[in-house]
């Protein structure tokens, strides 16, 4: 990408890559390759990590699996500057996105109301911290801790009473494999770093 100016070749890169057939595989890799170094030199860390992840299972070695994982945490969301960091982001997208699912469109009504949300799950982190020393655990024991975490939203309860109920269901992502066990995609990943990554508030 020396040289060139990833905004201009990004809709090119998403066109070539729509046009190359997975069965292609090493012509699907570049192309994803590609795409996400564009993405990333864009600013665009998640789209550039939820391309990454699509193709680990085509891609167990190589420059596909040594970017997403130079980018990535052990979440399977983009790196961030410590391990805290990275902690905190995981439980926040949690939070948000399980309060999203009760929510029509699954987006905020207005910033009053996202506000108060995201104020609500940085309290909630505080506590969490407080009342468990998670210091010692391992990536997938703290998603564990994550998603049974129960939270909720009082101060929203009055407009929007389905958004301040924990919602019933499997948080623990690939169905039926525990958060340290290998994807059953066939990656070699970490189900919590691959299929059942943590995805990012927003992303469908």
């Amino acid at each position: 990408m020396a040289g060139h100016d990833p905004a201009k070749a990004l809709p090119y890169l998403r066109e070539a890559l729509a046009e190359a057939h997975p069965k292609d595989r090493a012509l699907f890799l570049k192309r994803v390759y590609w795409l996400s170094l564009a993405l990333l030199k864009l600013g665009k860390d998640g789209l550039a990590i939820k391309a990454l992840a699509s193709a680990q299972a085509l891609a167990p070695r190589g420059r596909i699996r040594a970017l997403y994982k130079r980018v990535s945490n052990e979440y399977g969301m983009p790196r961030s500057s410590c391990s805290e960091h990275d902690d905190y982001k995981a439980f926040f997208a949690i939070q948000v996105r399980r309060y999203l699912a009760g929510m029509p469109g699954r987006r905020f009504r207005d910033q009053t109301e996202m506000d108060a949300v995201l104020q609500i799950i940085a309290d909630a982190w505080l506590r969490l911290a407080k009342e468990r020393d998670m210091s010692s655990f391992s990536c997938a024991e703290k998603l564990d801790s994550y998603r049974a975490f129960s939270l909720e939203f009082p101060i929203l309860r009055e407009n929007h009473e389905s958004a301040c109920r924990v919602l019933p269901g499997d948080f623990r992502g690939a169905a039926g494999f525990a958060s340290q066990d290998r994807c059953p995609c066939g990656s070699g990943l970490p189900v919590q770093r691959c299929c059942g990554r943590v995805q990012l508030p927003f992303e469908r």
